[in-house]
């Protein structure tokens, strides 16, 4: 427990000093003519809340605090601008259509968009997981807005989710990341156990957890936010404290009233509603059709860009990665060029895929631990399309020849022999085939 202590103080020192609060201003006030009002009342505050901008405000529900903080729309977060995404937020539309299962979906308005990011006490989405903190940002017509709300203790939360509802009111998308099946859901029951019931048209999701994991699961360390805003949006965030010790803090500030320890915990939490902004810029550029080839280093993330594009039916923009992914020198030795050439196949582009699964086939031929599925692959190919039955008659043996190498070097007995059992009626059919012509 010490030890944690310890982690914690030290966490709380570093994040006062080396992450300072963003600007924080009271003007450029959106219009708040649908939204609950919120009066101003900063009695008895004390100053570690206010000297980073945090306020008390009070509605018809109780009191709550508010920190506002107001960027530019010019201002840089990592290689984008905030402002960047007035152009494309349109370009997201299929994405959210995907998402919500929408045939027809509608445009995305980029100032009808909730950025959101809550800490909770807990990690599951149950009754007793609690969000103290509740993060969102929003565009103006000149500005990103963040606004992060905060409870002192649970009398005020039903203030809080008053105030978040009323920003809620005339946006039509949450962008997250893992929202959908984390952050919404732990919301919903807090509206339910505040007396809220669920009616009429619930916002939509972009939640970009899903993309990420489509584009880089299998080319970085993880998925986690902070892994994908440092690899590919070229944030970097200094020291920060990881949202696991969010709880913990805010624990301490409940024991012992100081809100110093939660300077660290704001600091994150802001920066996170920052990177779901960038994070939507390069999403709504990548579905613009503007794909940085340079910036894709490894085919696998080239190849699954693509096919997530062309999903997307960004199929111009597919088609130039396809065509750079042919022209790899790794094409033939990678874990995706097989996968390159099954997309080819169902395409009809026989020609595309025909010299990936010779090549495979040479190299499985020369490997201590095979693959068949390139000789499959051309045996049916011959067979069907090409009908050269001794081609196929070559590749199905010589795939019953690796099939038993494989056996005595693989377990799985059962499934090993069911393959080469495969392997054997494909290559008595083709005899048969074969014997049949030459009568």
């Amino acid at each position: 427990m010490s030890g944690l202590r310890e982690r914690l103080n030290r966490l709380r020192q570093e994040t006062s000093t080396s992450n300072p609060p963003a600007e924080v201003t009271n003007g450029g006030q959106a219009d708040l003519s649908v939204r609950e009002p919120a009066t101003t009342t900063n009695q008895n505050l004390p100053d570690a809340f206010r000297q980073i901008g945090v306020e008390l405000r009070e509605n018809e529900s109780g009191p709550f605090l508010l920190r506002r903080a107001v960027y530019s729309l010019p201002h840089q977060h990592g290689d984008y601008e905030l402002g960047a995404l007035i152009a494309c937020a349109p370009n997201l539309r299929p994405l959210a259509g995907r998402q919500n299962k929408q045939s027809e979906p509608a445009a995305i308005d980029p100032y009808r968009l909730l950025f959101l990011d809550t800490e909770t006490t807990g990690l599951g989405v149950g009754t007793g997981n609690v969000p103290f903190m509740i993060g969102f940002g929003y565009y103006t017509h000149d500005s990103f807005v963040v606004e992060q709300t905060l409870i002192r203790h649970p009398g005020e939360e039903k203030a809080m989710l008053s105030y978040i509802l009323g920003h809620m009111q005339d946006k039509t998308h949450l962008v997250t990341y893992n929202g959908r099946t984390f952050d919404w859901p732990v919301l919903v029951n807090r509206f339910i156990l505040n007396g809220w019931r669920r009616s009429g048209q619930e916002p939509g999701h972009l939640d970009f957890l899903h993309p990420a994991r489509s584009l880089w699961r299998n080319t970085l360390p993880s998925c986690r936010l902070g892994t994908v805003e440092e690899e590919r949006l070229g944030i970097r965030r200094g020291q920060d404290v990881p949202g696991s010790l969010a709880p913990a803090l805010y624990f301490q500030y409940l024991s012992d009233g100081d809100p110093s320890h939660l300077h660290g915990v704001y600091a994150h939490n802001e920066k996170d509603i920052l990177t779901l902004a960038s994070l939507s810029v390069h999403f709504g550029l990548l579905l613009g059709g503007i794909v940085d080839e340079e910036g894709m280093p490894e085919g696998e993330e080239m190849f699954r860009t693509a096919t997530w594009l062309e999903l997307h039916g960004v199929t111009d923009a597919a088609e130039r990665l396809y065509t750079a992914l042919c022209r790899r020198q790794d094409r033939y030795d990678s874990s995706w060029g097989l996968s390159l050439a099954a997309r080819f196949k169902k395409a009809g582009e026989f020609e595309r895929a025909l010299p990936i699964w010779r090549n495979y086939a040479e190299s499985a031929e020369r490997s201590a631990a095979p693959k068949l599925d390139a000789h499959v692959e051309l045996a049916i190919y011959f067979e069907h399309r090409n009908k050269q039955l001794l081609m196929a008659l070559n590749y199905a043996e010589k795939a019953l020849e690796l099939a038993s190498r494989r056996a005595k070097l693989i377990g799985d007995a059962a499934r090993r022999k069911e393959e080469q059992d495969s392997l054997r009626h494909r290559v008595a059919r083709l005899r048969d085939k074969l014997s049949r012509e030459g009568k």
